[in-house]
């Protein structure tokens, strides 16, 4: 999470000068009663009695439009970084992992990207810690959900979902996809629903006790050592990426 004074600086930017605070666009899922809401700052946004009741603040994201552009533009990027290397792999012969890109591809070009600062939106902690209540002008996009995600996301698997098991190990969910080649045998990324990541031990030999929280996504990380010179920061970029997915439509 950002630094307050970062923070503060950081959504203050966006601003003209002509601006005295907030105008949040609300981007609901489903649909909230109303489209727009002001806040002079963001305790007063999350606690608007506008808002619906039910928010999983867990997931929920405070965006620019400028800063969603910018993160839509890298997702363009990587989903051409993805094509070209679905093609070298073809071109070297790896089939196998050549068709693993292109359906990651396929994946990363549909998904929906923000450009979301690192911030919690929990009214709780927002409330209790005026730090972290920096003031807003400006345009902004307040991104949420009333309904609770409870599935796990795979990524680089043939299952793109798996229901979540109360009490059940990371290490379960990802145990046969590892052993496809390409993937990392040892390791996979845990992404929570407000964004954190975490890298977890899964092999037979470093396997650790570790319980992802319902709704987070795993993303099984690709063998650098498998892909062609270029491709050595793969799994940070698409790890990115899938940081700043929403759900909300």
């Amino acid at each position: 999470m950002m630094k307050p004074l970062l923070l503060a600086a950081t959504l203050l930017a966006v601003a003209p000068l002509s601006y005295s605070q907030g105008q949040v666009t609300l981007i609901c899922q489903p649909a909230c009663s109303t489209a727009t809401v002001n806040a002079n700052d963001l305790s007063e946004l999350v606690t608007n009695p506008v808002l619906p009741a039910g928010i999983d603040w867990r997931a929920a994201q405070l965006s620019t439009p400028l800063s969603d552009a910018h993160q839509q533009q890298r997702q363009q990027q990587l989903v051409a970084k993805l094509a070209t290397l679905a093609d070298q792999l073809r071109a070297q012969g790896d089939y196998l992992q050549a068709q693993r890109i292109n359906v990651l591809h396929q994946r990363i070009a549909g998904l929906k990207v923000v450009g979301a600062y690192p911030l919690s939106l929990d009214p709780d902690v927002v409330r209790l810690k005026p730090e972290f209540s920096p003031k807003l002008a400006g345009d902004y996009r307040l991104y949420i959900s009333t309904v609770p995600q409870r599935d796990l996301n795979l990524w680089n698997s043939s299952r793109t979902t798996v229901a979540w098991v109360a009490g059940q190990q990371t290490s379960a969910y990802v145990d046969v996809d590892q052993q496809q080649p390409g993937i990392d045998a040892d390791t996979v990324t845990v992404i929570a629903p407000d964004g954190t990541t975490e890298t977890v031990a899964t092999g037979y030999w470093n396997r650790r006790y570790h319980e992802p929280q319902p709704g987070s996504q795993i993303w099984l990380n690709l063998q650098t050592s498998a892909l062609p010179q270029g491709y050595q920061t793969l799994n940070q970029d698409i790890i990115h990426l899938l940081i700043q997915r929403t759900v909300a439509p």
